[in-house]
């Protein structure tokens, strides 16, 4: 078990001291990006000459303020719909490209680089907040169009607000490589403006994976299980709040009505609750004593869901 641990462990420290591991021999620690202030947009930056992030835009300003700045075209990584009639008002194309807060699917990150590499530029590269799954993209984006070394990309990620809560962001952008152009040109050379992203069905899938992974670990005294070493506790509790918050905004969540989404937001809060006390106490041997605020939190979680199936699913 110790030898399965040793790799995670090495990157969480890597990651929680800033010692994120180099391309090769590159030492090259700061990316040449700067904050920017645009309204209708939250954390916005200028990674590059040609690539920009931030949050979702809102409202017309927003959209203005892109095409000032020189934006031609938007990349959504966020599971929403992207306003694509309103950003082609002020002559801006959208390209959506979702993925989740767990990390980069090999394929979308290759998706991601044929994008950049070939879409009118500059590109405004955004998720909801423009804080996690926004500047992990744009790490990748850049790593394979503007010559990062995966040190800027993880110094990029930091200065953006990607938290370690979200190991899988961050092990994208480790382990991302860099695509030559024959691998892109195999690629299909059209780019959706706005994809059907997963439905209330597949949502539900994915909270009851989550689910899995921490009945595991609290069977594991809540530590990381023996025999799954990439599950972090504090990490799979803030992916179930992030699944909770992600499926309040889906169409079916609004056609379910404001109860639905008010037991969806309970839960959210109880699993971020979770999240908190795996954040601030030490696990326990299993067996032993029981992480009493982490065992509240999590019953608290479960209380949420069983109402809310007895409710509109039973």
């Amino acid at each position: 078990m110790k030898s399965a641990l040793r790799p995670l462990a090495l990157f969480l420290g890597l990651l929680l001291s800033g010692l994120a591991p180099a391309q090769g021999a590159d030492t090259v620690v700061g990316p040449p990006s700067r904050p920017l202030h645009l309204p209708g947009i939250e954390n916005a930056f200028q990674a590059t000459d040609r690539v920009f992030s931030g949050s979702q835009p809102e409202g017309d300003e927003a959209f203005a303020a892109l095409r000032k700045l020189g934006v031609r075209t938007l990349i959504s990584v966020d599971g929403a719909r992207p306003e694509v009639e309103r950003a082609a008002k002020f002559g801006l194309r959208y390209v959506h490209l979702p993925h989740g807060y767990d990390g980069i699917p090999s394929n979308t990150a290759l998706r991601l680089a044929q994008a950049a590499a070939t879409v009118e530029g500059p590109i405004f590269v955004h998720c909801h907040h423009g804080k996690h799954r926004g500047p992990a993209a744009v790490g990748v984006i850049c790593q394979a169009t503007a010559g990062w070394s995966t040190n800027q990309a993880i110094a990029f990620m930091k200065q953006a607000g990607t938290s370690a809560d979200y190991p899988g962001l961050y092990r994208a952008n480790l382990g991302f490589r860099v695509p030559d152009a024959a691998e892109l040109a195999r690629l299909p050379a059209d780019f959706p403006a706005r994809v059907e992203v997963s439905g209330l069905v597949d949502a539900m899938v994915e909270l009851d994976h989550r689910w899995d992974h921490l009945k595991a670990i609290q069977q594991a005294g809540w530590k990381v299980p023996a025999n799954q070493p990439d599950l972090v506790p504090a990490g799979e509790a803030k992916l179930l709040a992030e699944a909770y918050r992600e499926l309040q905004r889906t169409p079916e969540a609004r056609t379910k009505g404001e109860p639905f989404r008010e037991q969806l937001r309970q839960a959210e809060t109880r699993a971020e609750a979770l999240h908190a006390a795996l954040k601030t106490s030490p696990a326990s041997a299993p067996g032993t004593f029981v992480l009493r605020p982490a065992e509240d939190a999590f019953k608290g979680a479960g209380q949420s869901c069983t109402a809310c199936h007895r409710q509109f699913r039973n």
